[in-house]
């Protein structure tokens, strides 16, 4: 009892300590007293007494809040609500509405600094299904997996001329990871299974977004453990493309291009004259299978440890009659994607999960640069 006595008297003695402070109180939220703003001491001091009177009470068995708040109101012990009123007053009263416009700049930059590293990640991908990925496969841009992910990012070939399948390096389906040129875009990754089940998959080319109809002059080569096939997007009738096309004969290419690495060199190219002992090709692409879709296949029975290969190589076909000054500063993106042979096929209504609308981007410019 005689510490609590001893209690009480130095807490009296803060109070009037306190009082002597006469200081306004700094910041936005005032604390006010029957609508008067009170001083530092006085805040300070009606603080002590509420502890004071808190103490007092609870030593008397009063534990009830309302009560407390009761006999305190009696004593002169409490502020004045309503600091949710005085926060939007402070707010929009003089220099707190710069520092409202100033956080609000803040804020967006903030907001588009991590859009615009969102849309980077989210752009020039390889990716998996959650299904793929939970049967323990895994992506690398090397043979050796030293660094397996479950998505794999590169950058895009940009500001890229019209050229030629002939400019293409031959040796473009033996160089691990990105090895983009600067007329087009060229990356080669690995697919492992490191889970414990045989596994089937499928996988898809898929265009998520162009711009000036860029699909029409951009030819795609997939490279599917060593063995290629070229594709490009059909005609305005319907037909496939050609070049030449089937009403040229006078010319053509004197060699088919990757022709050890074709797996249908009849069907993709045909002979279309001799001359001086020296042959001349027509190159057919296939037809991308729809206006997103440019291609697709599955593998079956990937057994435990087995790795596949792939090498995307697109480029804008100069000698494609599509391929014009129209598509100057067009884009195409484009998605690898894998999944279960079990897993139903995305649709565009579907919301986006975790491993999907990743892209590969590259820009056009004008032919007459090639």
């Amino acid at each position: 009892m005689a510490n609590t006595n001893r209690e009480f008297s130095e807490a009296d003695a803060r109070i009037a300590e306190a009082m002597k402070d006469p200081r306004e109180q700094r910041g936005p939220f005032k604390k006010k007293r029957a609508n008067q703003v009170l001083t530092r001491g006085e805040v300070r001091a009606i603080k002590i007494g509420r502890k004071k009177l808190r103490k007092e009470m609870r030593a008397r068995g009063i534990r009830s809040r309302k009560e407390f708040e009761l006999t305190a109101s009696s004593m002169g012990l409490y502020f004045d609500r309503g600091k949710f009123l005085a926060f939007w007053l402070w707010w929009f009263h003089k220099r707190g509405l710069v520092s409202l416009i100033a956080a609000g700049v803040l804020l967006l930059s903030v907001l588009y600094m991590y859009s615009s590293i969102t849309e980077m990640q989210g752009h020039f991908t390889i990716n998996m299904s959650e299904g793929l990925f939970a049967e323990g496969f895994s992506l690398s841009s090397e043979e050796s997996f030293e660094d397996p992910k479950s998505r794999l990012f590169c950058d895009p070939a940009v500001e890229v001329p019209c050229v030629s399948i002939s400019d293409i390096q031959a040796d473009v389906d033996d160089v691990d990871g990105q090895h983009n040129e600067a007329t087009y875009f060229a990356y080669t990754f690995y697919i492992r299974n490191e889970g414990e089940s045989i596994v089937d998959y499928d996988w898809e080319l898929v265009i998520n977004s162009e711009s000036r109809e860029l699909s029409k002059a951009a030819w795609v080569m997939i490279f599917e453990d060593g063995l290629m096939q070229f594709y490009a997007k059909g005609r305005e009738d319907g037909t496939e493309e050609a070049l030449p096309y089937y009403d040229d004969n006078t010319r053509g290419y004197c060699q088919i291009p990757f022709e050890e690495d074709l797996i249908d060199p009849e069907g993709q190219a045909e002979l279309i004259a001799v001359k001086n002992g020296r042959e001349y090709y027509r190159l057919i692409p296939y037809v991308f299978e729809s206006d997103e879709v440019i291609a697709s296949g599955s593998q079956w029975e990937v057994e435990p440890t087995d790795v596949h290969k792939y090498t995307i190589v697109i480029w804008l076909e100069g000698d494609d009659p599509d391929c014009t000054n129209d598509m100057i500063g067009g884009h195409m993106g484009v998605d690898m994607k894998f999944r279960l042979v079990s897993e139903e096929a995305e649709t565009d209504d579907e919301e986006p999960g975790l491993f999907d609308t990743n892209w590969f981007d590259f820009w056009g410019v004008d032919p007459a640069d090639r």
